[in-house]
C-alpha cells in the first residue's frame, strides 16, 4: 500500500514541476502588475492598457509570443529589469519615464533600474530599444550591438 502511495506522490511532484517549469515568475512586483494590466497577444503596451488585468498564472509561453515592451516608470514603478528575460523573442523595447503631458517629464532616480542591462545581450530578436528620461549607467549601445539604440 505504501509503494502505491509513493508511487502516485512521485507522479504528483514530477507533474508539478513540469507545470512550474512553465510558469513565469516575476522578480519585481510592479514589473508583473505592468504585464498584467498592459499585456496582449502579441504586445505588451501602455497605448493597449486592458480594462481588468489578468488574473492567475502567467505562462512563458504567453510571454515569448510578445514582440514589442514599453512600460513608463511614471505608472509602475519597476526596480528592477531582470524579468525582461522572460520576453525571448521581443524586437522593440521601450523604457520611459513620463508623464500625461510634455511638462510631466523628469528623470527616474532608481539608480540600479538599469544596473542589469546585461540581460538585454540574451534577447537574439531584439532590434530597437528606446531609453527616455532614465538615468543610464551602463553603454547600452556597447551591450546590444545588433539594436538601435535612442537614448533621451
Amino acid at each position: 500500500m505504501s509503494y502505491t502511495i509513493t508511487f502516485y506522490l512521485g507522479i504528483f511532484i514530477i507533474i508539478l514541476l513540469f507545470l512550474m517549469e512553465g510558469i513565469a515568475f516575476f522578480k519585481d512586483e510592479e514589473f508583473l502588475r505592468a504585464v498584467r494590466d498592459t499585456m496582449g497577444k502579441d504586445r505588451m503596451s501602455l497605448a493597449k492598457r486592458r480594462e481588468k488585468p489578468i488574473k492567475g498564472i502567467i505562462w512563458k509561453r504567453s510571454l515569448r509570443k510578445m514582440n514589442f515592451l514599453s512600460i513608463n516608470f511614471k505608472d509602475y514603478h519597476v526596480k528592477d529589469i531582470t524579468d525582461l528575460q522572460h520576453f525571448k523573442n521581443v524586437e522593440t523595447i521601450i523604457l520611459t519615464y513620463m508623464g500625461d503631458n510634455e511638462e510631466d517629464i523628469g528623470i527616474y532616480e532608481e539608480e540600479k533600474i538599469l544596473e542589469n542591462v546585461h540581460y538585454l545581450k540574451s534577447l537574439k530578436k531584439l532590434r530597437r530599444i528606446q531609453l527616455y528620461h532614465l538615468k543610464i549607467n551602463s553603454d547600452v549601445k556597447a551591450i546590444c550591438p545588433n539594436a538601435r539604440v535612442f537614448i533621451d
